[in-house]
């Protein structure tokens, strides 16, 4: 008498054996794809925004201005950059330039609060600076050569039409007379309108 030996087949054998067999193909196409070269171009480019460590923000206490520290902290956070945020006050030629001027002091206090705590929202290391200045792009120009940052971040043209319509004097020499990389963010007119604190620099 022969006896005829059924194979029966386990469910939960087969699944397995589906998951072990996809589990090993795609472990080897990992292994064995070769990734995509990085033209060289894009790689410079990666470069150039990391090497962004120290960064500096003019704030005036306007919205546009506060949009500069946001824009500044995005494009330091893969490198965690130092952001530096400046308050420059235009002291005028008739006063010296260590005058106390208290009311002035005191909108640059509340600026560089609203924009530490943007900053802080990132978790990036910032400091804080009042400086006066006969000029507020003389002022900006002073710290970013003292802090040796990698580049300025600040608004210009809020609201304005055309390309250099919106440029006041302040942008237009910080962009000639910088020693390092300049970004302008010129905002719509959406976001134009200032809050009813506002600081002397205007860009």
């Amino acid at each position: 008498m022969t006896t005829t030996i059924t194979p029966t087949f386990n469910p939960i054998g087969i699944l397995l054996a589906i998951i072990f067999v996809a589990s090993m193909s795609s472990l080897f196409f990992w292994m064995f794809r070769v990734p995509r070269a990085v033209p060289r171009e894009v790689a410079a480019v990666r470069r150039s925004v990391t090497a962004m460590q120290r960064i500096l923000v003019p704030v005036s206490g306007k919205i546009a201005s506060e949009r500069a520290v946001e824009l500044a902290c995005r494009l330091g956070a893969a490198q965690k950059a130092e952001i530096v945020l400046a308050y420059i006050i235009e002291v005028p030629f008739t006063l010296s330039l260590g005058a106390s001027m208290p009311t002035e002091e005191a909108r640059g206090q509340e600026a560089l609060r609203t924009a530490r705590f943007i900053v802080e929202q990132h978790g990036l290391p910032v400091r804080t600076k009042i400086v006066p200045h006969r000029y507020a792009w003389g002022g900006i120009l002073y710290i970013a050569r003292e802090e040796i940052t990698d580049a300025i971040v600040m608004s210009v043209g809020a609201g304005r039409p055309g390309l250099t319509e919106g440029m006041g004097r302040t942008a237009q020499e910080v962009l000639k007379r910088a020693e390092c990389e300049v970004i302008l963010d010129k905002v719509s007119a959406s976001i134009a309108p200032s809050k009813s604190q506002t600081g002397p620099v205007s860009a």
